[in-house]
């Protein structure tokens, strides 16, 4: 997969940026606050339709004004493509639109057409970080390759929201648990699939992430990932002991918990609570390794990414590295660099240009003040 061009209109600090993206490794250097993250958020949101920063895409919009646009021209296996993304202010309210190819579409049918692996400085705090950032990590790869799981996550995701919203009117309005039952069938039957298919994912993951890791520690010491079931009571399950995982493990779990959760206005079990768990030698890498081998052990994680997409749809995604470099040693640098040099098309941004040798077909942007200049 690789981008061939990209332009962005009233995007964060850009009026306009049309860019031509020829290279392998595009380098994009300069002062802080110039706009090279923003190039990277206008590839991502190309991407997903969403920003890695921020939650609110109106962020997104250059100030004082009421439209943006964001177009991605790229190559896949099936050949040339167009994203274009549109957000506009209509009378009282924002509206939004996804082309592909020219033709509208439905954000599900969007999302992995482009394939994009982002790496920024909070990504190196996946092992020891808090489990958001695992299950998010671990979300996004299986959505880009499983558009079945990409839609009962978003189903998910709202059955939750209504369940909490009536689990809050129950306590404060004395109602009868029994209004959850409909609620709870379809939270037993998305919970179940998603982590089913969770389970299947991280059998192939562990195989990347455990040889990258050995390789970039160049050591004896093996990474492993486990998958965590986990309660806001802090108990935590094993998936393994529960034969085939079947729906009957959230039945239970939900009418045990009904009460408590009533009381805290939440719901306490599911795919939003669990965590990934990372061993090295079957000890916790988050409570007994080093700080360099937190580091290594997220870096394999998003390297296995990158190997990952590549299993499943044939090719490798974009890879953005976004103000990572500076916040690995030389030695990473280089294992990072070597791994992606000539297969994986990415895009860096970097404060000082030195730090990306020069490599075939590298080319280098020089960014000032929302400016960009091919050096």
């Amino acid at each position: 997969m690789k981008i061939e061009s990209l332009y962005a209109v009233n995007f964060r600090n850009y009026d306009a940026c049309n860019l031509e993206l020829p290279g392998m490794i595009n380098v994009f250097y300069g002062q802080n606050a110039q706009g090279k993250t923003n190039i990277l958020e206008a590839i991502f949101y190309g991407s997903f339709g969403m920003s890695h920063r921020t939650s609110s895409e109106e962020d997104l919009l250059k100030i004082s004004t009421s439209q943006m646009a964001v177009g991605v021209r790229f190559f896949s296996l099936s050949g040339e493509h167009t994203v274009k993304i549109k957000k506009y202010r209509q009378i009282n309210s924002w509206k939004k639109e996804i082309l592909l190819d020219g033709s509208k579409v439905k954000p599900k049918e969007h999302y992995g057409s482009l394939n994009t692996i982002m790496f920024s400085p909070e990504d190196l705090q996946l092992v020891k970080g808090e489990p958001a950032l695992r299950r998010r990590f671990f979300d996004m790869q299986i959505s880009q390759t499983d558009p079945i799981y990409y839609d009962l996550l978003v189903k998910y995701n709202r059955v939750l929201a209504q369940r909490n919203k009536l689990l809050k009117d129950i306590r404060d309005n004395d109602g009868n648990l029994d209004e959850l039952i409909p609620w709870d069938e379809e939270f037993v039957h998305l919970a179940s699939a998603i982590v089913k298919r969770r389970l299947i994912a991280l059998k192939k993951l562990q195989n990347i992430a455990s040889s990258i890791y050995a390789s970039l520690a160049s050591s004896k010491e093996e990474m492993t990932i486990k998958y965590e079931l986990k309660g806001n009571n802090s108990q935590t399950y094993n998936p393994e002991t529960y034969d085939g995982f079947d729906e009957e493990f959230y039945h239970k779990l939900l009418k045990e918990r009904n009460r408590i959760d009533m009381f805290r206005g939440n719901t306490g079990i599911g795919p939003h609570r669990d965590d990934l768990v990372l061993l090295l030698n079957n000890l916790s890498l988050k409570s007994y390794g080093s700080q360099g081998q937190h580091r290594t052990g997220a870096l394999a994680l998003k390297l296995s990414q990158l190997e990952y997409v590549k299993n499943e749809i044939g090719e490798f995604p974009i890879l953005l590295l976004d103000d990572v470099m500076s916040e690995l040693d030389n030695s990473r640098r280089s294992q990072l660099l070597r791994f992606i040099d000539g297969k994986v098309q990415t895009f860096i941004t970097v404060n000082d240009r030195e730090l990306i040798p020069e490599l075939a077909g590298n080319t280098y942007f020089e960014i000032s003040n929302g400016s960009v200049k091919e050096a």
